[in-house]
């Protein structure tokens, strides 16, 4: 029988993201029963003496200093880091894709239809600084060559309101951007903010200004003047990665990279985002029967009917518009509602199929290996990694 073992785990357990890594962790040592698991609220400082009296065989936490990281290296046990405010060459680092992150936001974004950017977040944290190059990227990788404008807050607590400079200087910088424009904010907390700025100013979300944030924080996207569309992290998935990769230090044994990224789950529409920036009504009417449509195979000639045009007005009207075909925005939508559901794990392949549209499993099968390259299968695999 294995040794008995004791491990201390320092998160903020006031927030989803925290809670959704311990879950996480969580799931994998409930394999390893001889593991008993301290959980704490992260310091802002850590003290050397307190942890040796835990007598702890490892350490999964936030790292969010250079002194947090000398004081837990220090001890002589292996450490996990779970944050990605800074880079910690000197403890290995589990925490989201950034980069995907902003990749996704401005794809979201553009599939709406928006022309302009904008980002919200602070130059201080790692993730703000990887989350914007993500959005940038993916802004050029689709041809848009202005620069994407960018307003930083201080980081400040996350359960903490902002004080009266910080709202004032952000609402003076969303009074410069040019309408409509969306706005990638770099947590729930930030496009929390926008929305309070945006209401402040008069200005309507979604149709002045698409509001995105990430984490999916209900205490949050939920309390907002518009319900905030968010990429929901897969934090159980990091505090499984996390776990794993303790145990396989505390046995010994070294890890083959110092940094584990994990892909975000999907993200989820509310209000904010959940509209078309198009001038022309007709394409405007065409997108949201589309939209209402998803479930079902979106025939072209029914979609210009539903929007009183012909066929062949329709193709014009919505090339003018986005550059693109009816046919190819109705299977972009018919994937991205796929790729939305893969992450439900109580469905199963073929049930996503017909949910997305597909005419059956092995329709959907092949066109998602033509798509992307990878089967349904491995694509979900990848996804929810051995958390799901």
């Amino acid at each position: 029988m294995p040794s008995p073992r004791r491990i201390a785990v320092y998160l903020s357990l006031a927030t989803e993201h925290g809670r959704g890594i311990l879950r996480g962790i969580a799931r994998f040592y409930h394999q390893h029963p001889e593991v008993t698991v301290l959980k704490f609220n992260d310091p802002r400082s850590y003290d050397p003496a307190v942890l040796r009296r835990l007598k702890v065989n490892g350490i999964i936490a936030r790292v969010t200093t250079r002194r947090n990281e000398a004081a837990l290296t220090g001890l002589g046990v292996p450490v996990v880091n779970v944050s990605g405010q800074i880079a910690t060459p000197k403890v290995p680092l589990i925490n989201t894709d950034d980069l995907r992150v902003g990749n996704m936001a401005l794809r979201h974004l553009h599939s709406r239809a928006y022309r302009h950017f904008a980002y919200c977040g602070n130059s201080t944290h790692l993730g703000s600084v990887r989350r914007y190059r993500g959005y940038c990227a993916a802004a050029r990788e689709l041809g848009i060559t202005m620069g994407i404008p960018r307003h930083l807050l201080p980081q400040g607590d996350q359960n903490a309101p902002y004080a009266d400079a910080p709202r004032d200087r952000l609402t003076a910088w969303l009074k410069t951007l040019p309408r409509p424009v969306g706005i990638l904010g770099f947590t729930d907390r930030v496009a929390l903010e926008l929305d309070e700025a945006c209401a402040r100013l008069g200005l309507r979300v979604p149709e002045d200004v698409a509001i995105l944030g990430v984490g999916n924080d209900l205490t949050r996207v939920e309390f907002a003047h518009v319900a905030l569309t968010s990429i929901q992290l897969n934090t159980q998935q990091i505090g499984h990665a996390a776990a794993e990769s303790l145990q396989t230090m505390m046995n010994g044994q070294s890890l083959n990279v110092a940094e584990t990224l994990i892909s975000p789950l999907k993200i989820v529409t509310r209000n904010s985002t959940d509209r078309f920036a198009v001038d022309d009504e007709v394409v405007a009417i065409a997108l949201d029967h589309m939209r209402e449509h998803v479930g079902n195979t979106i025939y072209v000639a029914e979609v210009a009917r539903a929007a009183g045009v012909t066929r062949r007005v329709l193709e014009l009207r919505f090339r003018a518009a986005f550059g693109t075909s009816v046919y190819a925005e109705a299977q972009r939508l018919h994937f991205a509602r796929a790729q939305e559901l893969m992450a439900e794990p109580d469905l199963t392949l073929g049930e996503i199929a017909y949910a997305s549209g597909f005419e059956s499993p092995s329709v959907f099968a092949s066109a998602f290996r033509r798509r992307f390259q990878v089967s349904p299968s491995a694509y979900r695999r990848v996804l929810m990694g051995p958390a799901g």
